[in-house]
């Protein structure tokens, strides 16, 4: 029997390894460093109109403790103007401007009003840069009086960053404190995109320490909530994304996935999101938590996020009409398609219940059967997906994520002896650890995911599925610093597969979602996170689910998505 069959045989080994064996240096830390994080939150208080923040009536003066939903307060502080402005979507927005019915000066103006009262609620943001908002939607507006034209399809349309794309003249750190010192020379050729078709960029958002967490904790600006309930995760590692957007302090917004980090931030938020097959999307200039390493068994991607799927396709379609391969020597250069919306008769969809490990919460699994419901109501074919060997697929993406022996983690939190937060812990004892990859194991890893993608391949074929639906985590948001298990998203980034993440309209409630305490755990790892259920914490928090679909089919999924709006009324 050959070491490759051995090996592969060998599936199931433990998803985690031992504790890291890094070590902080709490003296160096303390008189380097956190001088430098203080002028840098001085920075972003100081930024924070305080003309906008809303009375401390509204809200309970522990928000990390309470369960306040920060959602209800933007309506009660914002004028009127302001508030049918950011209640828009990006696709309306853009229109308006176009058509001279809104200016970009007012609209930026509306969106900093609101995005202030969201990060005072949810410490959604990393930077604000509202004067640059200002200033460059003035411009736009002068260039549209003079020429009688917009520069480009989102002329006027605020867009929010996740800070690890580099900015030009901005510091760009990646939630490393080691890297406050780190200034972008220019912009990321995604930001660069956006910016040229006349995009204004106001606020870049907050993620967790290494980038590598569902939930959103550095040691920079501390903790991001979520926005329907402060006392829990917003997800991550787009976190301040789902925070913002979910408080409709942004119509459009752009984050970064290679785990569950577009996905897990809609989810828990109830926006959208997607996910597009990598390469599609540019990372160039992207501030990485992998350093002089590139962990190609599992790529990242980056993609739009928003309140809503239109929002999607236009960031979309316009994105990669400026044919970002151009510019990036790693972006594909595959031209968008045009195709058009399919019937509800003609969609057939799996639903996943249970992806074999873990089972999901009462919430999520009510939600499933909502939309099954519904979906069969409007004719879509609908049928239940036997999961496929997702334990495996997560073990090669957790071996992928410290497949460097935690090398580039170790250096860049080095750098300032930071402490670890506990979800970077957990993430450092992925896979093999600090013990990492040998070439010959990741040759093992790299072939089993080809496997796994030809039989998923094959499955979709065979059971003539268009599209699956599952759960994005087993629950809705979690209590901070909770999430462990990432196989109901890491199973996609494996797969590269496109993915939208949805809100359902359905939310947690306690009275019917109880939970099954006679309930007997697979494994140790569903013992952990069916455990940690809390029907009074999950209670009126949204459920997201996931729409995965093959790969590169970035607008087949977006149109499907159309449809599950439709039908779902969300």
């Amino acid at each position: 029997m050959s070491a490759a069959k051995v090996f592969i045989d060998h599936a199931k080994e433990p998803l985690f390894s031992e504790p890291s064996i890094y070590k902080s240096d709490p003296e160096r830390y303390e008189r380097d460093w956190v001088p430098k994080i203080k002028a840098y939150n001085d920075a972003l208080k100081s930024a924070m109109p305080k003309e906008y923040l809303a009375p401390s009536t509204l809200y309970p003066e522990d928000l990390d403790a309470a369960p306040f939903n920060a959602t209800t307060v933007p309506e009660k502080v914002l004028d009127e103007k302001s508030l049918q402005i950011t209640n828009m979507t990006a696709t309306e927005l853009a229109k308006k401007i176009a058509a001279k019915e809104l200016t970009a000066s007012e609209t930026i103006l509306a969106f900093i009003k609101r995005a202030t009262i969201a990060h005072q609620l949810t410490h959604c943001a990393m930077e604000i840069l509202f004067e640059d908002g200002i200033k460059r939607a003035k411009e736009l507006d002068e260039y549209q009086e003079k020429y009688g034209k917009t520069i480009g399809a989102l002329h006027g349309v605020p867009v929010s960053l996740k800070e690890h794309y580099d900015y030009a003249g901005r510091v760009t750190h990646g939630g490393f404190v080691g890297c406050l010192d780190r200034v972008s020379e220019k912009f990321s050729v995604t930001n660069q995109i956006l910016y040229d078709l006349g995009a204004v960029f106001y606020i870049r958002t907050t993620e967790p320490q290494c980038l590598m967490h569902l939930d959103s904790i550095n040691n920079i600006t501390g903790r991001g909530r979520n926005a329907y309930k402060t006392s829990l995760s917003p997800g991550g590692s787009s976190s301040g994304e789902g925070a913002l957007i979910g408080m409709r302090g942004s119509p459009l917004g752009v984050g970064s996935d290679i785990g569950g980090s577009i996905r897990s931030p809609a989810a828990f938020n109830g926006i959208w999101g997607l996910k597009p097959s990598t390469k599609r999307l540019s990372m160039a200039r992207c501030f990485a938590p992998f350093e002089d390493t590139y962990p190609e068994t599992i790529g990242c991607a980056l993609g739009p996020m928003s309140n809503s799927v239109d929002d999607l396709e236009l960031f979309m379609k316009n994105y990669v009409a400026a044919e970002p391969w151009k510019y990036d020597q790693d972006s594909l250069p595959i031209p968008w398609r045009e195709v058009p919306t399919p019937k509800p008769s003609d969609l057939t969809i799996g639903i996943v219940y249970d992806d074999g490990v873990v089972k999901p919460h009462p919430p999520v699994l009510r939600a499933l059967k909502k939309v099954e419901e519904d979906l069969k109501a409007a004719g879509v074919n609908v049928i239940t997906w036997d999961s496929h060997k997702v334990y495996e697929a997560a073990e090669v993406a957790n071996a992928a994520y410290t497949c460097d022996g935690n090398y580039s983690a170790f250096n860049r939190l080095s750098a300032s002896g930071e402490p670890l937060a506990p979800l970077t812990e957990h993430y450092l004892t992925f896979g093999k650890g600090d013990k990492g990859l040998k070439t010959l194991e990741l040759q093992f890893y790299t072939h089993t995911r080809e496997v796994l993608r030809q039989e998923y391949l094959d499955l979709f074929n065979e059971r003539g599925v268009d599209f699956i639906i599952a759960p994005t985590y087993v629950g809705t948001a979690p209590k901070t610093s909770e999430i462990k298990y990432w196989g109901y998203t890491s199973l996609w980034n494996i797969l590269d597969a496109t993915c939208v993440t949805f809100p359902t309209g359905v939310f947690g409630d306690k009275s019917i979602d109880l939970k099954d305490e006679s309930y007997k755990p697979r494994n140790e790892y569903e013992a952990y996170e069916y455990g940690i259920y809390d029907p009074e914490a999950s209670d009126g928090m949204p459920v997201g689910l996931t729409l995965a679909g093959r790969r590169y089919c970035e607008e087949e999924a977006l149109k499907a998505s159309k449809v599950i709006a439709d039908i779902l009324k969300v």
